[in-house]
């Protein structure tokens, strides 16, 4: 009898992660929404930050014009996601605690991140595919940079 427990703790653990998961991206696209766009502050995401700065300098300025263009529709995914976060707070202090409520909010918060996810994934497709290849060349050169700078920066594992 004890393994169906010990699969409701798993579930609560896994409902849990996806929360702190999504409360991240919540955070992302909120510093998006306040005006932080690339390469501005210190809230933007450092993979992104990494990716958007190996790009050749005029291919930077165009993803910069993207989230310019598209301020007031992250900014509402940033409002939305905030009154996401208001309502699992409220979900998770009510008594008795309805884990189908927590789960429906989850799912409303996964489709509001991967709408704007697609929408940035999809701009920056169009960038990189109207790059020429030399610029393309650039930007691989650039991100292989990066990455052996990062590796000389890891301890060895021994």
């Amino acid at each position: 009898m004890s393994e169906p427990k010990k699969r409701n703790w798993m579930k609560y653990l896994l409902i849990v992660s996806l929360g702190a998961n999504l409360v991240i991206a919540g955070l992302i696209i909120g510093a998006k929404a306040s005006g932080h766009g690339p390469m501005k502050g210190s809230h933007m995401n450092h993979g992104m930050r990494a990716f958007v700065s190996a790009m050749p300098e005029s291919k930077r300025s165009e993803v910069r014009a993207y989230f310019k263009k598209n301020r007031s529709k992250m900014r509402a995914g940033g409002e939305a996601m905030h009154q996401t976060r208001i309502e699992i707070q409220n979900i998770l202090a009510a008594q008795p605690f309805d884990p189908e409520a927590l789960n429906t909010v989850f799912t409303q918060q996964r489709s509001r991140v991967t709408s704007v996810t697609k929408d940035a994934q999809a701009a920056l497709v169009k960038i990189i595919t109207d790059m020429t290849d030399v610029e393309r060349a650039e930007f691989a050169e650039n991100l292989k940079k990066q990455r052996l700078r990062k590796d000389k920066k890891r301890p060895k594992d021994k």
